[in-house]
């Protein structure tokens, strides 16, 4: 995980330079000029945080991976991404912070926190993510 959210990281920092993400997401995101770098930054927090002794700082930063990794999944989705291109890419990050959360706790923790911050990352994507071809469609079908 730390290693692709260390590559991302420089990818989200520098977005407003290069645009790429922009680009990725059909300009649906609001707010993509501060979001990209944003999100840069707390990956590099979470990409740091997988190395720490403390339980809780590490099971912090698996939620925070769940809740990003199930919005990507949920963009990826509404903006009209092939399934196998788009949202299984950041989707098997989802599967990951379930097994380590669950080789720290139990199944049951692992599961319920997997699904509870699944479901705000998807929250999230549906306030925050505007519908593929948006650009198209009066603003009011795009609602």
């Amino acid at each position: 995980e730390s290693v692709a959210f260390s590559l991302h990281c420089a990818i989200g920092v520098t977005e407003p330079f290069h645009g790429i993400g922009k680009w990725i997401t059909d300009n649906s995101l609001l707010l993509s000029n501060l979001f990209f770098p944003v999100a840069g930054v707390c990956l590099a927090l979470v990409a740091a945080a997988n190395f720490s002794d403390d339980q809780a700082v590490v099971l912090a930063a698996q939620a925070y991976v769940v809740a990003f990794h199930a919005g990507a999944v949920f963009t990826h989705w509404r903006v009209g991404h092939h399934p196998a291109v788009g949202p299984m890419g950041p989707g098997i990050f989802v599967i990951f912070a379930f097994v380590i959360a669950a080789l720290r706790t139990s199944i049951i923790v692992a599961l319920l926190g997997t699904a509870f911050f699944a479901a705000v990352g998807t929250l999230l994507g549906a306030l925050l993510v505007r519908p593929g071809g948006w650009k198209s469609r009066p603003l009011i079908e795009s609602l």
